[in-house]
């Protein structure tokens, strides 16, 4: 039996995994959903690296850390607290080292999508505004699915852990993956496949849809995740 440790990213919180879980569970694995410190502006990400590693204080070291969005920034740092069988980064940000996401962003502009960057930083932003949630996060899903994606929405503050410099002189020596989501409207999914090759050394395995897998396709993104076990 495989720990799978899913962190979520800035949109939402631990109850949209559900439909995920059963997906995962079903084939005799065990899943954790830590929860972040979300409300602290200033958390380094060295401060959401230990709370996931408090998480999985009680278990082996068959972990399988998946980190979703902006928690590419925190995964990699956690085997430096304890043993990580493989990181896998979905839909995620793959850090730099040497550089901030801050830094990341202004030198790659292309790493988001300007429209999703613009939409959060209007009034009419996702957290606030169903048709621009739905527009950005959860245009492939099914209507209960979109339900439940409204409903679990939350922000992630993370500023302390956007500007820091990355606190590692590189990426850890884990085995690693990139899961790429084709339609994504958040993170460019051309952004994607190249930093994976560049700084993870791995071709990105291919999903269809859009940003949020584990609402819209569960059981392939399941699937997906038990192949890696191999």
């Amino acid at each position: 039996m495989s720990v799978f440790c899913l962190v979520l990213g800035s949109t939402q919180n631990t109850q949209c995994l559900k439909l995920l879980i059963p997906e995962i569970e079903k084939h005799g694995h065990q899943t954790i959903t830590p929860s972040l410190p979300t409300d602290e502006r200033a958390a380094s990400g060295t401060r959401y690296a230990e709370v996931i590693a408090q998480a999985l204080k009680d278990v082996g070291d068959d972990v399988i850390l998946v980190g979703h969005s902006a928690s590419g920034m925190f995964i990699p740092l956690v085997p430096n607290l304890r043993p990580i069988r493989r990181l896998i980064y979905l839909a995620a940000i793959i850090p730099k080292p040497g550089a901030s996401i801050m830094d990341q962003f202004a030198a790659e502009p292309d790493m988001l999508n300007p429209e999703w960057v613009a939409a959060c930083r209007s009034d009419n932003n996702p957290f606030t505004d169903d048709e621009v949630a739905i527009k950005f996060l959860f245009h492939d899903c099914p209507p209960e699915a979109i339900e439940l994606g409204l409903t679990t929405r939350m922000l992630m503050y993370a500023e302390g852990a956007m500007r820091e410099i990355f606190p590692l002189e590189a990426l850890p020596e884990v085995s690693s993956s990139y899961i790429v989501c084709a339609d994504d409207r958040t993170i460019s999914p051309d952004w994607s496949r190249r930093t994976a090759r560049e700084r993870l050394g791995v071709e990105a395995i291919e999903l269809p849809g859009g940003h949020c897998p584990y609402l819209s396709r569960p059981l392939q993104l399941a699937a997906v995740l038990i192949k890696m076990l191999a």
